[in-house]
C-alpha cells in the first residue's frame, strides 16, 4: 500500500471540528474545503478521513442536497460518506479517506518524469469509473422513484484511488437530479472548464451523455497524455470554443479501435456519442480482450507505487543540499 507524505498543519479557525482534529489540506473548490483528519472509530483505534468543510456562504439547502445524495448511494466505486455534521457555523461531510490519492495527481507525477501512461490501465480506469456511472444515472430514492442522477464534474481530480488499486468516483456537489429539484442549474458553473461537454459550454440542459463526454476528455488524456481540445489554453472562451466543435486530431500510432472508441465518446452532437455507461464501458472492454491486454487492481496498485515513487523524488531532488 503507498504511504503518503508527513501531513503539514494547516490554518483553520480550530484544528477541531466535531470529533475530527484536522490535519492537512487535501485540496479546495468552488463549494468547500477537503482536509485529512484524525478520529477513532467504533473500537478506539485511529481512524483517517476526508473531511469536507463547506464554505460559510454555502446554503444549508445545498449541503443538505450533497450529504442526502452520498447517503442514498453506495457502490464499490463510489466515494463512501461516513457522516454528517456542523461546526463553528461549517456543515462537513466526513468521507473515507482513500491513500492511493486522486487521478490528477498520478497524471501529473508522469508527467513530470516524461513517462506515459499505458493505455491498458487508462482502459482500466475509465471502465471502472464508468461503473460507478452506470449507477449513479440509474439511482433511485429508497421509494423506487428514479432520481434520474447526471454527475456534471467528472474530470481527473475526482477520480480516486485506495491504497489497493481500486478506483473511485467523488464529489456530488454539482449533480443535478432530473427526478427531483435537487442540485444547481444547469450551465458553465457547473464542472471544471477543461471537462465541460459542449451542451454546458452552451448553458443548456445537461444529460447523461455529459458525463460520457467528460470521461471521454479523461480517456483521451489517459491514452495520449494531453487533452484532446486546446490543450495549452486557460482562456474560458478558447477552451469552450474548443470543446463545442470537438474537432478530434488523433495520431495515426494509435491503434483503430481505440481511436473509435474516442471518437464515439467525444462526438460534439449527443445524439453520436455512447447512449449509456454500460455501453462506453463494454467497447472499452471489448477493446481490452481483443488486443490482450486487460488490466486490473494489481497492476493500478503497482502503479500507484511507481507514481508516488517518482513524486517523491522529484521533492527530494527539488530539496537543497
Amino acid at each position: 500500500m503507498p504511504s503518503s507524505p508527513p501531513p503539514k498543519t494547516v490554518e483553520v479557525p480550530s484544528r477541531r471540528f466535531g470529533r475530527y482534529v484536522l490535519r492537512s489540506r487535501l485540496g479546495s473548490g468552488g463549494m468547500a474545503e477537503v482536509f485529512l483528519a484524525e478520529t477513532q472509530d467504533e473500537k478506539g483505534a485511529p481512524l483517517k478521513v476526508a473531511l469536507k468543510l463547506m464554505r460559510k456562504d454555502v446554503s444549508a439547502e445545498a449541503f443538505a442536497d450533497e450529504a442526502d445524495l452520498m447517503g442514498l448511494l453506495e457502490h464499490p466505486n463510489l466515494v463512501r460518506r461516513l457522516e454528517i455534521g456542523e461546526a463553528f457555523g461549517r456543515y462537513f461531510i466526513a468521507m473515507e479517506f482513500l491513500v492511493g490519492g486522486d487521478l490528477e495527481g498520478l497524471l501529473r507525477a508522469h508527467r513530470q518524469q516524461g513517462q506515459a501512461i499505458s493505455a491498458a490501465l487508462g482502459a482500466h480506469v475509465c471502465t471502472e469509473v464508468l461503473r460507478a456511472l452506470a449507477y449513479f444515472h440509474q439511482a433511485r430514492t429508497r421509494s423506487g422513484r428514479p432520481l434520474e442522477l447526471v454527475h456534471g464534474d467528472v474530470n481527473p481530480s475526482n477520480i480516486f484511488f485506495s491504497g489497493q488499486g481500486e478506483v473511485r468516483l467523488g464529489d456530488f456537489g454539482v449533480a443535478k437530479a432530473r427526478g427531483l429539484d435537487l442540485g444547481p442549474e444547469d450551465g458553465v458553473t457547473a464542472g471544471k472548464l477543461h471537462y465541460l461537454s459542449p451542451e454546458q459550454t452552451r448553458g443548456d440542459s445537461l444529460t447523461q451523455a455529459s458525463d460520457l463526454f467528460s470521461l471521454g476528455i479523461v480517456l483521451h488524456e489517459l491514452v495520449l497524455g494531453f487533452h484532446p481540445f486546446a490543450p495549452e489554453s486557460n482562456d474560458p472562451d478558447h477552451v469552450m470554443a474548443a470543446i463545442r466543435s470537438a474537432k478530434l486530431n488523433l495520431p495515426d500510432t494509435l491503434d483503430k479501435p481505440l481511436a473509435a472508441v474516442l471518437r464515439k465518446a467525444l462526438a460534439p452532437d449527443v445524439n453520436q456519442r455512447y447512449r449509456t455507461a454500460g455501453e462506453f464501458a463494454g467497447a472499452l472492454f471489448a477493446w481490452a480482450l481483443d488486443t490482450g491486454r486487460p488490466f486490473g487492481t494489481r497492476e493500478v496498485q503497482a502503479s500507484l507505487q511507481q507514481a508516488l515513487s517518482l513524486a517523491l523524488w522529484e521533492r527530494e531532488k527539488g530539496r537543497p543540499r
